[in-house]
């Protein structure tokens, strides 16, 4: 049915559409500015709404559609927008909350143990504070086990921004413990990363504001295994809220076994990493392209997925997709070159913000197999315009390459894979 103009109301009309797309962040206590879960929020800020649907800066939802489908997408239609657009123009008419539709009931779900913070953090830094944490995996699980959905309770919701999740083994937690003893207060501070410039610490999860339960695809797991310890990477928005003390717990399902064994596996050139092939970004230079062309048979891909008893011939299906940069990226693209040349977009984005980075659950899994190849594509914009702002100035350009600092750069891919049925 085409509903008239005359006829917008809040509670039948656009309610559900802010519910659905943007609630999630903008709540009482949550990450966006303002909360727009009344109409009398709504009413009172319409016009940052209208603008925000006018430029379509929100929701905020980074990935190129004509490059896949997605779970979860945060996407606006154009018959949402407009239908908001006409709504505020007529005078945001709140209409009778009998017209509301019942509220759609969250997707249950029950952790099977909970992991804690060991300690409150407050953030120090404005307007972004990035902050590493270890928290011991519990020493009751004596065998490996299978992370098949994890949930992040932020302690500030108001300031957690986004987290990432990492594991690492037994004899590789060392290497961050030796980090947040050499770092006074809790945990350690971090960007981009669990603070190592190499891969000892697996990628687990992730949660950003508004996000869903992490979930493995179907039959799907990550192992973890006896005496490891979580790596966790929070990013605290200091811009808009005061300063306070968090507390983040984390849930976590597990299972003993899985019918696909899954990895997060990182996708970038190595010789970046080990300074053989400096991945260099000139000062003053606004278009800067690296890219990177990695064949299934690449030695860390086999190495990698061996781990899920997966053999150098066999397919396996990549499920999520991830991009990483730091903050002079622009645009970035990850796809699959199969052997007989076609290309599976797996993720693009056309204007990289490193605040609204993520990973992405595909609506159906693209195969990854002998002789195709994974193709990495990362844009960097490092003219003066384009420089952070330090101390109240703006940061003159300078040359950048690979590395784990606030000023350096990356270029990665991740994925995950999982063994095919």
């Amino acid at each position: 049915m085409i509903v008239e103009r005359s006829e917008l109301s809040y509670w039948r009309d656009a309610k559900p559409i802010l519910d659905e797309h943007c609630v999630g962040c903008h709540l009482e206590g949550g990450i966006g500015p303002f909360a727009l879960e009344t109409w009398a929020q709504v009413e009172a800020t319409s016009q940052l709404v209208r603008a925000s649907i006018d430029d379509q800066t929100m929701p905020p939802w980074k990935p190129n559609p004509s490059c896949n489908s997605y779970e979860h997408e945060r996407i606006l239609s154009e018959g949402d927008r407009d239908l908001l657009r006409d709504w505020i123009d007529e005078g945001c008419v709140e209409g009778d909350p009998a017209d509301a539709s019942p509220a759609p009931a969250p997707a249950a779900f029950e952790p099977d143990f909970t992991l804690t913070m060991a300690e409150p953090y407050t953030p120090t830094k404005e307007p972004d504070d990035y902050r590493c944490f270890l928290i011991p995996w519990p020493t009751t699980l004596s065998e490996p086990t299978y992370v098949t959905a994890q949930a992040v309770y932020p302690g500030q919701l108001d300031l957690v921004h986004h987290v990432v999740v990492f594991v690492a083994d037994a004899e590789d937690t060392g290497v961050f413990q030796a980090l947040d003893d050499a770092d006074p207060g809790p945990g350690y501070e971090c960007f981009g990363g669990p603070g190592t410039l190499d891969w000892t610490a697996r990628w687990l999860g992730d949660w950003v504001p508004g996000a869903a339960t992490w979930r493995a695809p179907p039959g799907t797991g990550v192992e973890v295994r006896p005496g490891a310890s979580l790596v966790v990477q929070v990013h605290y928005n200091t811009l808009s809220h005061a300063q306070q003390p968090d507390q983040t717990s984390f849930g976590f399902q597990i299972a003993d076994e899985v019918e696909q064994p899954g990895a997060f596996v990182p996708v970038l050139d190595y010789r970046w990493v080990l300074g053989l092939e400096p991945m260099t970004i000139p000062a003053g230079d606004p278009d800067v392209h690296h890219s990177a062309t990695l064949p299934r048979s690449d030695d860390f891909f086999v190495y990698t997925l061996s781990e899920l008893g997966v053999g150098p011939d066999e397919e396996v299906d990549i499920w999520r997709s991830a991009l990483h940069m730091h903050t002079l990226g622009s645009r970035g693209r990850l796809s699959v070159v199969e052997s007989g040349g076609d290309e599976s977009c797996l993720l693009q984005i056309d204007d990289w913000d490193f605040n609204w980075q993520g990973d992405y659950m595909l609506r159906e899994p693209i195969s990854f197999g002998a002789g195709d190849a994974m193709q990495l594509d990362c844009w960097y914009d490092n003219s003066a315009a384009n420089q952070p702002i330090i101390d109240g100035e703006r940061k003159e350009p300078e040359e950048v390459g690979w590395g784990d600092g606030s000023y350096d750069e990356m270029c990665l891919g991740i994925v995950f894979a999982a063994r095919k049925p």
